[in-house]
Order: structure tokens, then sequence, then C-alpha cells
């Protein structure tokens, strides 16, 4: 099989960053406003010094995607991981798209909740896995996991970033944004689901002792990250769980708070958890199933070394990315380029275009926002939209990262299944175009206001290309379709008279 690096669509991505650079000056926020400079390139030893910045910032994020990789190498050491997947398969052969909408709902609708791209990566695998067993290609498995996360992220409810940077409450724009990801994700499930044919799956169940322990063990983390990671307080003022912790905290035996002293200071209240939350269980969940299947103690580390040594590619994937993200911040010439854009009448394609721009310099959600929200917002003159500037950048940003060169999930979901970047995006771009058109469709609606006639013309030229795409696409279809029909009849002729002249030779010669 051939190997596809997506280390070299990073690097052509860096090298394109770095040619910028030498051409569009820097500008600075100041006290002042906008302040442009000179240029500003980005040099290699920048790249060595960002590299080091990038992997000190982003450590948490390198570490977790470490501890995924330990957790399903402990998983698959106990010999029982292959056939949990299998019999999980099996309860879905006869009806395979029940699973491809159960996956894209539980990834989709998780991430939206939880306002995080992060803590469902945990399950991808096991998900894409199933997928491989239910006969699903390797392009609907991402999809219908991976890209069910970024299409989640595009209509989150809680979008703490964005709305803090323009001082609006968490529920300001709810309606457009579930109107987005009922949209998105019904639009998702239509594109894996009516596309697949029918397929006989032949699987059987396995009989496996104790495999039931390690379906738990993948409930009890999917229960915490539930209970952990979605924001209770935030979206509905509930303090219980902050109370809770609160107390087991407060509670100390000769002036010593027990639960400090045995978990740390590092577990927060549930509500509030990081992704370095999520490191923590599953570095215990890892220990508690080698305790369940009795793997000796040289058997745990093998496997965890063996788990460090595959997940590593998929962390320096985040981390170069992320050098991306610094050393075009550093050089200052993005900057320019949306007070550039930003100064357009039409404040709604403006806005679009650079959250679109975004996504592909700014990799990591929480700096995109600041960093882009935070010029954007300097270059408007109308403070009025920044409520419809919340949800352009999310949803446009997030809509992105389904194609973007630099998009980390995308990135490691596609070394993961060995898919190459350019046959992902054959496969993705009309899906992508289309609900780019809904998307700017949804925004044109809430800002009505704000649109200029360039909107509108804009939008009739995104949907002109999807239907010349689908017309182009379709013929080309039907032209694959009479050659295939027409040259095996010719053969098959062929075939038939000789065999027929062969048969009347042997009759003749049986006759003499």
């Amino acid at each position: 099989m051939k190997k596809y690096n997506v280390f070299k669509v990073l690097v052509i991505a860096m090298l394109a960053a770095i040619a910028i650079s030498f051409l569009i000056p820097q500008s600075t926020i100041g006290y002042t406003g906008i302040e442009k400079g000179k240029i500003n390139p980005i040099t290699l030893i920048d790249l060595l010094s960002n590299g080091l910045t990038s992997l000190s910032v982003f450590v948490e994020a390198f570490v977790y995607i470490l501890m995924i990789g330990v957790f399903y190498s402990v998983v698959k050491k106990t010999g029982k991981y292959e056939a949990v997947i299998n019999n999980t398969a099996v309860k879905f052969k006869n009806n395979r798209k029940v699973f491809a909408i159960v996956s894209i709902l539980t990834f989709g609708l998780l991430t939206a909740v939880i306002g995080n791209v992060l803590p469902m990566l945990i399950f991808a695998p096991a998900f894409v896995d199933v997928a491989k067993e239910l006969k699903y290609n390797s392009k609907k498995a991402v999809l219908s996991t991976v890209g069910a996360i970024i299409i989640g992220n595009a209509g989150s409810l809680y979008t703490i970033y964005a709305n803090q940077m323009l001082g609006l409450k968490i529920s300001a724009n709810i309606i457009a944004k579930l109107i987005i990801l009922v949209v998105s994700l019904t639009a998702l499930i239509l594109f894996v689901v009516l596309g697949e044919k029918t397929k006989q799956v032949r699987l059987e169940k396995e009989e496996v002792k104790k495999g039931l322990p390690l379906s738990i063990v993948f409930d009890i983390i999917l229960a915490l990250l539930i209970v952990g990671m979605v924001p209770w307080n935030a979206y509905f003022g509930f303090e219980g769980f902050d109370n809770f912790h609160k107390a087991i905290t407060e509670f100390k035996v000769f002036d010593v708070s027990l639960f400090t002293s045995v978990v740390g200071k590092s577990i927060t209240a549930f509500g509030t958890w990081t992704i370095y939350s999520l490191s923590i269980v599953l570095a215990i969940a890892s220990i508690v199933i080698a305790f369940i299947y009795k793997i000796k103690i040289d058997g745990y580390f093998e496997a965890v070394a063996n788990g460090i040594k595959k997940s590593i590619s998929y962390a320096l994937i985040y981390v170069f990315s992320n050098v991306i993200l610094i050393s075009v911040y550093s050089s200052g010439f993005f900057t320019t380029v949306i007070t550039s854009v930003g100064k357009m009448k039409d404040s709604i394609l403006s806005s679009s275009t650079v959250s679109a721009l975004s996504s592909l310099v700014y990799p990591d959600y929480a700096y995109a926002s600041q960093f882009t929200i935070q010029t954007l917002a300097s270059t408007l003159s109308n403070t009025a939209i920044f409520k419809v500037l919340a949800l352009i950048f999310q949803s446009m940003y997030s809509l992105l990262l389904l194609v973007s060169p630099t998009s980390i999930l995308l990135l490691m979901a596609l070394r993961y299944e060995n898919i190459s970047y350019k046959n992902w995006i054959k496969y993705i771009y009309k899906f992508f175009i289309g609900l780019l058109i809904v998307y700017f469709m949804i925004i044109m609606i809430v800002g009505g206001k704000y649109v200029k006639t360039i909107s509108y013309v804009v939008l009739a030229v995104l949907v002109v290309i999807l239907v010349l795409f689908f017309v182009l696409c379709k013929g080309k279809k039907e032209e694959i379709k009479v050659e295939v029909k027409e040259e095996p009849k010719k053969e098959v002729t062929k075939k038939t008279s000789s065999s027929k002249k062969t048969s009347s030779k042997k009759t003749t010669t049986k006759k003499k």
C-alpha cells in the first residue's frame, strides 16, 4: 500500500507562509489602532525557536495525544480489543447505515455541547475500526468521526473564546447555531449514507472471555468525559459539582486535605475539566485494564512504550501545525491581511473571508479566536456587528478545517487511515461547497442589515460553481458507464461466435 505522508502537506504550507512573509508587511495592534510596519520575514532560525515555543505552549495537547496512543496500546495488549470491535460491528451488520448515523450524531452533538474538538478524539480510533469492519471505506470512516467533530464545532453551543473576545453571553446566536448544527449533521448523514450501497457483511459473533470489562471501561471514560467536560454551570447555572468539589477538597484530617493529598490539585470540579484531566483518566484507565487482564509490569511498560512510539507522529502533527500559527503571528503579515480585507464595505463578506483564511494559518481554535477576532474587531467601525461576527468566525473557521492543509484533526485522521490529502479533497469538495453556501446564507439572514450587493453576487457564484461540478461529474460518470457497458458485450459476442465455431467443428469431427 502506498504511504501518504501528511508532513509533506505541512511543509508545503510552511513554505507558502514563508514566501508570503517576504511579500506582505507586518501590522501590529497599538494604542492608537492598527500600525503598519516593514517586511518581517519568517526565517529558519524563527522556525527552530517557534518549534520549541509550540511544544511548550501546546504540551497538554501533546501529552493528551500520547496518552490516547498508550491507552489503545494497552487495550490491544489484552488481546480482546479486536473481538470487542468485531462484536460491536456484528450488532450493526444487518443495518450498516444505522452505525454511520450513530457515529455522526455521537461525535457531532457531544462536540457541540462541550465546545472543544479534542475530547471526542479518544473514541475516534475505535469507531473507525468498527466502520472498517462494516466495510465502510476509509474516507467515510474518517468523515463520520473526525468530520463529525469538525462539523459539531461549527455549530457549537459553547464558544467561550469568541464570545469573550466580543463581550457576548453564551446564549448569543443560539438559534442560528442550532440551525447550523442540525443542518450540518443532517447533510453529513445524507452524504455518508445515501451514496452507500447495500453490502453483505459476513461477521460472526466471537466468543471472548472477559470482553465485557473492556467495554465497561470505554463506557466509564465516555461518562466521565460528559460529566467532566460539559460546562454545567455556564449552561444551566448548576453549581452542584462546584460545591461538591469544594467540600471534598476542604475536608481535612489533622489539617491535611485528604483529596489533594491523594489525587492532587490538578483535578478540578466536574464541568471544568480540561484535556489534561482526560489524560489522567486515560492513564488510570490503562493501569486498571492492565490489572484486570493481568498484564505483567514488563508487558505494561512495553505497551506504554509502543503506544508512545505509534502516537508520537500524531502529537508532532499538533506541534508542527502550530509552528505555522506562531510563525505567522510573529511575522505579523496576516494582521495586515485582516485589516486590509476588513475594510471592505460589506462587513459580512469581509468577516467571512477573514475567518476562512484564519483556519489556514491559525490551526488552534482558541488562539485563532483571540488573534483574528481581536484584530478584526479593531478594524470594524460598527460594534453592533460583533454579535454576528462571533457566529461568522465560529462557523466559517470550523467549516474550512474540513479542507485546510493545516487542519490538525484532519491531518491526524488522514495519517491514521493512510489517505492522501489530494484524494480527500476530491472526495469532500462538493459537500464542502454545499455547506459553505448554506452557512453563508444563514449568516446573511442573521446579519441582513449589514449585507451588501457583493455578498449576493458571491453567493450566486458559489451556487453556479456547485451546479457545474455536479453536471460535469454526472457527465463523466455517464461516459464511464457507456464504455463499461459496450466493451464487454463486444468481447462476449466474439467469444460466443468463436465458441460456436469450435463447437461446430467438434460435432463435424464426431460425425466423421
